[in-house]
């Protein structure tokens, strides 16, 4: 024989399946169910929905649960007790409670910690101090005399016939076994001329050396050792000084007038130049002849001078 299943509860029978009180039971535990998930879905409405009040969401949706569950037992133990049919109506009313003092919970002001106000918060930040910068004084220019700038226009024509001369050393005066980097720059020799006035009234016999002027002319030997290569010009136009180019031939006629009148027996040759009238032209002041002299005079096989008189005549 078969073992049927007894419950009671509170003198209730709820074991048969005709027991009105099982239906009963039935519909309350229903009625809850749609009721709890109800609340769930309202919490989590209202969540997405007041995310500025984090603290009161979280006190609300824990104080729903609690009381929901409370409130439904105390229903379910009363309507055990005094067999109440209507065990729904109770559950719904006891849920409303439940979510009235949710909601005033909920409506309670929460309390946070005073913050700070702007301007403490100004007072409180760090105050940084910056100085004005010192004014930046402007460095003087430093003005270059005119010695100095013949100077680097000289080591600059220098530069640029070493640099062509790697090339072609011949057409500079340098010789097999030369080593370039040896060469050195030597002294300026200036050049003079003789103004058109002076040429005109020249007399005969007359000192040539006090009608010479600077020509703003320079050459400047380039050296091997104590052997002068070729020469370097270099021309003032205006307030400029302007490197020229290497000159072999002159380097070689400056060789033999140097030779023929040395300074160490009292000479002092000096070069000219007549602007109209190409190439370079010497006169030997200390000779008893007065004499200008072109420089080809040099390349002959018995070398002179040439009387100023006739030179300064061919210039007029």
């Amino acid at each position: 024989m078969p073992l049927k299943f007894q419950f009671q509860f509170a003198g209730v029978d709820f074991s048969r399946p005709s027991s009105p009180y099982r239906k009963v039971l039935r519909v309350s535990l229903t009625v809850l169910a749609v009721v709890l998930a109800g609340l769930a879905y309202w919490g989590y409405l209202h969540h997405l929905t007041h995310r500025t009040q984090p603290v009161a969401r979280v006190s609300a949706a824990i104080a729903v649960k609690p009381a929901v569950t409370v409130a439904a037992a105390t229903t379910l133990a009363k309507a055990a007790s005094t067999k109440i049919i209507a065990v729904g109506n109770v559950l719904v009313a006891a849920v409303e409670n439940a979510s009235a003092k949710a909601t005033a919970t909920m409506a309670q002001p929460v309390s946070v910690a005073p913050s700070e106000t702007a301007a403490q918060q100004v007072a409180a930040a760090p105050v940084v101090v910056t100085t004005a910068p010192k004014p930046v004084l402007a460095r003087p220019l430093r003005v270059r005399t005119d010695q100095e700038r013949l100077l680097i226009a000289a080591q600059t024509a220098f530069a640029n016939v070493i640099d062509h001369a790697g090339k072609y050393p011949d057409a500079y005066g340098f010789q097999v076994g030369d080593f370039l980097s040896d060469a050195k720059l030597g002294e300026a020799v200036p050049v003079y001329t003789i103004e058109e006035s002076a040429r005109a009234n020249y007399q005969q016999g007359q000192p040539v050396k006090p009608l010479l002027k600077p020509a703003k002319r320079w050459v400047f030997p380039v050296l091997m050792g104590d052997r002068v290569c070729c020469m370097v010009e270099v021309n003032q136009v205006g307030h400029d000084y302007v490197p020229g180019k290497g000159n072999k031939s002159l380097a070689m006629a400056w060789g033999k007038i140097q030779e023929k009148w040395p300074v160490e027996e009292g000479f002092h040759p000096l070069l000219l130049v007549n602007a109209a009238v190409p190439g370079f032209y010497f006169t030997v002041p200390e000779l008893p002849m007065q004499n200008i002299t072109d420089t080809i005079e040099m390349f002959y096989l018995n070398p002179g001078t040439s009387p100023a008189d006739v030179i300064l005549a061919s210039w007029r």
